[in-house]
């Protein structure tokens, strides 16, 4: 399940990168502090890299306050220049994680490197970078999913989320990438998320919706079964738009053209760049 895929990329990050020594002392971050990735899915091209910085105990590290620049190697070669990253709340004043987008030409093994304001860089982590992305990738045609709506199911048994927006059941994910206008698709399971960023990622989609009523919105619940914990069953939406772990978001053109994808936290600014300017003043 993806649930299990993304518990165990965490883990193999947090043993990986803890292995490889404490490295020196921060300034900004605790003694022992190291980074990782929280992408599951890098490929060549322009990547959308989200770091999580986290104390020797296995705490996660939420400091919007301290501003940080990342560089990014090839195996065997020269760094690039620091690059600055923007922070974001992946649970509101609870943790977050840096966002930098990185421009990866081959595929291989990479060593990120995080470098807090003030010195004490942190140590180096690897990150696989694949030649095509596991995922839908930008620029294809999105998958004509067969997905289920509020016309033939109750919003219990296709959401699990505790408030479900109506609107975001109206239209399968088929019936939404076909329809000639834009799309945005979020894949999520706020009960049963694994990252703990389902809900409030599926929240931040619910708050924007209404300031873009010509855009369809999607969710789409990562399982089936949801009466029945034990015998959860992940959609077939699921591998067909080749998902490694959840949330993702993704935006589709009205020609039904992926021009969008983000793994994990997203910022409703990120959305609103490829939407265009919301339709509702104040937004």
């Amino acid at each position: 399940m993806p649930r299990r895929i993304a518990a165990i990329v965490l883990a193999f990050a947090l043993v990986a990168t803890a292995c490889g020594g404490d490295g020196d002392e921060s300034s900004a971050f605790p003694a022992g502090a190291f980074a990782l990735s929280a992408s599951s899915n890098l490929a060549v091209g322009t990547e959308r890299l989200l770091v999580a910085v986290v104390a020797q105990d296995g705490a996660r590290l939420s400091s919007p306050d301290i501003p940080v620049t990342v560089r990014v190697r090839p195996e065997g070669g020269e760094a690039t220049e620091p690059m600055p990253a923007t922070f974001m709340w992946a649970i509101p004043d609870n943790s977050g994680l840096y966002r930098v987008t990185v421009e990866f030409p081959t595929a291989g093994t990479w060593f990120i490197e995080v470098i807090p304001e003030g010195g004490g860089n942190l140590p180096e982590f690897p990150v696989t970078v694949l030649s095509e992305p596991i995922t839908v990738g930008l620029g294809r045609p999105a998958p004509e999913s067969d997905t289920p709506t509020a016309a033939d199911s109750d919003l219990a048994a296709i959401s699990s989320d505790d408030d479900p927006d109506p609107r975001f059941y109206e239209l399968s994910v088929a019936e939404a990438v076909t329809s000639g206008r834009p799309s945005v698709i979020v894949f999520s399971t706020p009960e049963f998320c694994s990252t703990g960023v389902c809900g409030p990622t599926l929240d931040d989609l619910k708050a924007m919706a209404p300031s873009y009523p010509e855009v369809n919105f999607v969710h789409v619940e990562v399982f089936t079964n949801l009466d029945d914990p034990d015998n959860l069953a992940v959609v077939p939406a699921v591998q067909e738009w080749g998902l490694p772990t959840e949330p993702w978001v993704f935006v589709v053109d009205a020609a039904g053209i992926v021009i969008g994808r983000f793994e994990g936290v997203i910022s409703s600014e990120e959305i609103a760049e490829l939407l265009g300017q919301p339709s509702v003043i104040g937004y």
